[in-house]
């Protein structure tokens, strides 16, 4: 039985979702191995997410270690998929689909004193989907909010959040699980989809590999809950026919349900 390299990002929380896809194929009787990528994304710590461009600055770099033969499978987010994938790559397999909701994350007191002072909550995200719907979420709260850019891996964004630089931040529950982050010292509130429509696949892993690779493509296959699958195909086939850019407002999340799927959809450009 050959073994399979992993390719992916190198982050903690990508080196827990690397991880957990390594201990899958494992169980399925596979040596593997992980090599570690550094993305367009990556080096580029100082411009926000929608500077970057909608092209991949995730996924690009990873991708070139399967088009060179040095990786057999590139461990993505779904969200950071591009419309198009790789020449010669295809998604073949979809492994996890973690809790798919956001998480407002926020100093404690940070609200009561907002409320007393009329001072604006200072909220760290860039993200034009989780912007739009925490203003409707603050206005029903009768709080005001102020969204600032903010930039860095889960430890990061914590670490400036602790340090007094925003009153909150927005995170993906999927995440801080994966990592097990422990948030004992912030106030928590999970943001259910119909408050805040998760982004496109949040929570689900993709795994990427070449199309000529049939032993991958079936064993990714074989991996991948009927349910999980269902859930991606209707989420990015949305997504793939808006062509939005990532400076629109979109979220889309397919709830999968034995009596079919709930569909809830935002797109605002």
């Amino acid at each position: 039985m050959r073994e399979i390299c992993i390719a992916g990002r190198g982050s903690r929380l990508a080196m827990a979702q690397n991880e957990l896809v390594r201990d899958i194929l494992q169980k399925e009787g596979y040596s593997v191995r992980i090599m570690t990528v550094k993305t367009r994304g990556d080096r580029d710590r100082k411009s926000s997410v929608t500077d970057l461009g909608g092209n991949g600055p995730f996924v690009r770099d990873v991708e070139k270690a399967l088009m060179s033969g040095e990786a057999d499978i590139a461990v993505h987010c779904v969200k950071d998929l591009p419309y198009e994938m790789g020449p010669g790559l295809c998604i073949a397999g979809m492994p996890d689909a973690a809790d798919p909701r956001d998480c407002l994350l926020l100093r404690k007191g940070a609200v009561e004193t907002a409320k007393d002072t009329g001072i604006p909550l200072v909220v760290g995200t860039g993200s034009p989907r989780r912007i739009r719907q925490l203003q409707a979420v603050c206005e029903r709260e009768h709080l005001t909010m102020q969204c600032r850019d903010i930039r860095g891996n889960i430890t990061t964004r914590l670490d400036k959040l602790r340090k007094g630089e925003f009153d909150g931040i927005v995170l993906a529950k999927a995440g801080l699980d994966r990592i097990h982050a422990d948030l004992r010292d912030l106030a928590v509130r999970v943001l259910e989809p119909e408050e805040m429509i998760p982004a496109v696949g949040q929570g689900m892993l993709a795994c990427e590999c070449r199309e000529s690779d049939e032993e991958i493509r079936a064993l990714l296959d074989r991996i991948t809950p009927s349910a999980n699958y269902l859930r991606y195909q209707i989420e990015r086939e949305i997504f793939c026919r808006y062509r939005c850019d990532c400076r629109s407002a979109v979220g889309i999340h397919a709830k999968i349900g034995d009596c079919g799927a709930e569909l809830l959809v935002m797109y605002e450009e």
